[in-house]
């Protein structure tokens, strides 16, 4: 079986939008190689701060499961999809320009938000500022807690898919094992029916993490460098987090 990097996206696996880093300005920026975009910035603390929210709120999609964020910036920016590759030095240009339909405008009226998409699409209504975040539209959205590599020590899951049982579909499964001193191993599998043909694939890589912020940092044996948003779930001991749009919980 052939082993493809872990950052090479098939089957709907669910660490797409990892990206290698370069240093710009002294902190880590993705590099997706193409041409740049925009300039980068980093994404503020996730506050609210005389009733306006800034930065990143995390919930989850009711109908796939999947995290999904309400990201506030200065100028009326905001996007509904978590950005992949960190939030030390995000670039909005390139993030409107990939999801474009997910990013938008957004006005503080009193104590009501509006919100136009990109699709044209708008959400209305009261911003409700609770004690771990905010309340907008009927869902919840939780600011990230913080989280160190102690907390991390251990092994963790994720599995996404949509294969069923004798029906079509692709399910991908990730383990991520982290160490005291940091090492990691991060093994991934994918398989499942696609227009009636079965398809496999699995990869793996080891090395050493870092965090920085709201991006984890990973290191890998062969010097490849990749980095995600961590948004780790709030809650001690920590049982969940985020990597991109992907959530590990702790396996028992």
């Amino acid at each position: 079986m052939r082993r493809l990097p872990i950052s090479v996206v098939s089957f709907g696996a669910l660490v797409a939008g990892s990206a290698p880093l370069q240093a710009v300005n002294g902190r880590f920026a993705t590099d997706f190689g193409k041409a740049p975009i925009g300039q980068v910035e980093r994404v503020p603390e996730s506050a609210v701060i005389d009733g306006r929210p800034q930065g990143v709120f995390v919930g989850r999609s009711l109908l796939t499961g999947r995290a999904v964020c309400l990201l506030f910036l200065s100028g009326g920016r905001v996007t509904r999809f978590i950005p992949a590759g960190g939030l030390e030095a995000f670039d909005w240009a390139r993030h409107r320009k990939e999801h474009e339909n997910d990013s938008g405008r957004w006005e503080l009226t009193g104590e009501t938000l509006k919100i136009t998409w990109g699709d044209g699409g708008t959400h209305e209504g009261p911003l409700t500022v609770r004690p771990t975040g905010i309340e907008f539209h009927g869902k919840r959205y939780s600011r990230p807690a913080t989280a160190t590599i102690a907390d991390l020590v251990g092994q963790w899951e994720s599995a996404r898919g949509m294969a069923v049982v004798g029906g079509e579909g692709v399910n991908t499964l990730n383990y991520l094992t982290v160490d005291p001193d940091g090492r990691f191993r991060w093994n991934s599998t994918s398989g499942g029916v696609v227009a009636g043909r079965a398809a496999a694939n699995d990869s793996s890589r080891s090395g050493k993490l870092r965090i920085a912020g709201q991006t984890i940092i990973l290191t890998a044996d062969d010097g490849t460098v990749t980095a995600y948003t961590f948004l780790p779930v709030p809650g001690e001991p920590l049982a969940a987090f985020n990597l991109d749009a992907t959530t590990f919980t702790r396996k028992e």
